[in-house]
């Protein structure tokens, strides 16, 4: 893909929006319908389940095989624990973890007061340290798999498919840069070639991306697990249909 170098034109359409989606990512809204694809979560059967990611983490410092997490002078390790939750893309871990829904995972909470007043997000999930045994959903970013699909799904519902001209955006703290506008353009096709695992620049699938005739529109919020897919009723009924895809319909005050 290439760098929009004035990206005013393109990104007309965020003039009226709050500033902050320029930090986190755009919801414009306007489409007939929307859904939310949870980011994929995974699970290791064979793993002691009361061992949290923290505890990991501090046999690894312990033994050397980490690194402090300092800034400047503050050893960040004394003053936080390692929640386990991945910021960024991930990949689909081993052979010996297995795919977890979002629905099977929370099914065994039963009596959990689950905070359905906000998008999904680490609010759904108990608090604190996450099991050592669960991969939990990436923040801020689908995860590979879920990228691959959802990019498939919307190249089979554009009528140039893979060549269809899109629009990337990276906001401001997944490109980790406050000071110009991170837009990219190109083939649908050509997407994961943002990736840092592709030779790309960034750690983040983009946050907002859409085609041309915004047709459709992907919102993937920094602060969330799970990323809002905009369009018509067949485009959603077809990532409904997609079996890598976990798709969720959520409407709460952030939408009403």
């Amino acid at each position: 893909m290439t760098r929009v170098d004035d990206p005013s034109a393109p990104m007309a359409w965020s003039a009226h929006l709050p500033i902050s989606g320029a930090s986190t990512g755009f919801d414009p809204g306007g489409w007939p319908t929307s859904t939310w694809v949870l980011h994929a979560m995974y699970e290791h059967a064979d793993l002691m389940a009361p061992t949290t990611h923290d505890d990991l983490h501090r046999a690894r410092l312990a033994t050397g095989d980490a690194t402090p997490q300092l800034v400047g002078e503050v050893d960040l390790d004394a003053l936080t624990e390692v929640s386990g939750i991945p910021l960024g893309v991930v990949g689909r871990p081993g052979e010996e973890w297995t795919r977890v829904t979002w629905a099977e995972y929370l099914g065994r909470l039963p009596d959990r007061d689950l905070r359905r007043d906000a998008p999904p997000s680490f609010r759904w999930f108990p608090a604190g340290n996450w099991p050592a045994a669960v991969a939990p959903p990436p923040e801020g970013s689908l995860d590979d798999l879920s990228l691959e699909a959802l990019l498939a799904v919307l190249a089979s519902r554009s009528p140039q498919g893979e060549d269809t001209p899109c629009f990337a955006f990276y906001a401001s703290l997944p490109a980790g840069d406050f000071d110009s506008v991170h837009l990219w353009t190109g083939p649908l096709g050509s997407v994961r070639d943002l990736l840092e695992e592709h030779g790309g620049a960034y750690g983040y699938s983009p946050t907002n991306l859409w085609p041309a005739d915004r047709a459709w529109f992907v919102s993937t919020d920094y602060d969330l697990q799970a990323t809002k897919v905009s369009g018509d009723h067949a485009l959603v009924a077809a990532l409904r249909a997609e079996p890598r895809l976990e798709c969720l319909e959520w409407s709460g005050p952030a939408e009403s």
